[in-house]
């Protein structure tokens, strides 16, 4: 791949990015989290509870960096840390009632600007969109998963 179309590739990947922060919710308890403190709260709330080492690898930031973050979150009332029962070292991350009221209203948002696009855009390329982004989701998580083998 050239450098110009790789440098094309991560102009459009951040343009929807970009576009995808519009339609947040806005309201001030969003407003106020830093990014990665917003995506770990959606990452707890479409995948439920993670250890705090889970995070840090899907993250890719060290496990002290997560702890501050889980603090930040924990105090403001959007996460709660529960241990295991199977296993009582284990401490799991879980969204409060708080949290999860945040998490349903970025989701209640995202879906409404989602399906108005998807309405506008033909069942074919919805197809081709789609398919576009499962190859590219599962290219990413096999490159992943090679680097982090022994």
């Amino acid at each position: 791949m050239e450098k110009n179309e790789s440098k094309k590739i991560l102009e459009m990947v951040f343009d929807l990015i970009i576009n995808f922060t519009k339609i947040l919710p806005s309201c001030e308890e969003t407003e106020n989290l830093k990014t990665m403190e917003f995506y770990i709260l959606m990452y707890i709330g479409m995948k439920s509870s993670k250890k705090m080492s889970e995070l840090a690898r899907v993250f890719s930031i060290a496990k002290s960096n997560v702890t501050v973050l889980v603090d930040g979150m924990e105090k403001k009332g959007y996460f709660k840390r529960v241990r295991n029962s199977d296993d009582r070292r284990v401490i799991n991350v879980e969204l409060t009632d708080k949290g999860k009221r945040i998490f349903d209203l970025t989701v209640k948002n995202f879906e409404k600007v989602i399906n108005d696009v998807m309405e506008r855009i033909p069942p074919k390329d919805l197809d081709v969109i789609s398919d576009g982004f499962f190859r590219m989701i599962k290219i990413f998580n096999s490159s992943k998963s090679a680097k982090s083998a022994p």
